[in-house]
């Protein structure tokens, strides 16, 4: 493709990341890259609507799912996994916009949960993730996200992204669990019970 478009494999590489980001194109190891948002899989597990739970609920199950996830990723990443991890890194230091870093952080997070190469977990991610597109979480993060922040997510999501690239697994756990021990203290203060 990179020969026909007349562009360079790494330019061609970044473009895909982008239009899989946006949501534009999806990949799939083994079986190609596909126009369109990623369908969804008959086999999905459930689906859980937003208004059935709250951010508190969220930000409590992403704190038993994914420091696992990112265990298994330090495993299991393949070096085109942390490219393109490495790519969001990039894109979402890059965002002007609240929205577009979302994008980018959500990206981050779903390739690390694509890389522990576990369906089941995948599909318990999604389903957890999928509740990031509700009204309710964006306007939480309009209101407490700023640059300050996005500055130490951004210095933690560099970290992780490291520590999968060494294979230090137990590293990972503990970046995980702080990553989003200060997301959910950020977002939803401190002192709130979960």
């Amino acid at each position: 493709m990179a020969t026909k478009l007349r562009v360079a494999r790494s330019t061609l590489r970044t473009a895909l990341a982008e239009l899989e980001a946006n949501g534009d194109i999806w990949r799939h190891v083994g079986k190609g890259t596909f126009v369109g948002k990623r369908p969804t899989e008959e086999r999905e597990v459930f689906t859980l609507p937003a208004d059935m739970t709250n951010p508190f609920e969220v930000m409590e199950v992403r704190l038993i799912l994914e420091p696992r996830i990112a265990d298994l990723a330090a495993h299991r990443a393949t070096v085109s996994d942390i490219a393109f991890m490495k790519q969001c890194l990039e894109k979402g230091e890059a965002a002007r916009d609240t929205e577009t870093y979302e994008m980018w952080d959500g990206a981050l997070h779903r390739a690390i949960a694509e890389a522990s190469r576990n369906t089941l977990l995948l599909a318990l991610f999604n389903a957890v993730n999928a509740i990031r597109d509700h009204t309710v979480w964006g306007e939480l993060k309009e209101a407490t996200l700023n640059e300050s922040r996005r500055r130490r997510y951004s210095t933690q999501h560099q970290n992780l992204v490291l520590a999968i690239e060494r294979r230090d697994a137990v590293e990972c756990q503990r970046l995980m669990r702080e990553h989003l021990t200060a997301v959910r203290d950020d977002m939803l203060g401190q002192d709130q019970p979960l």
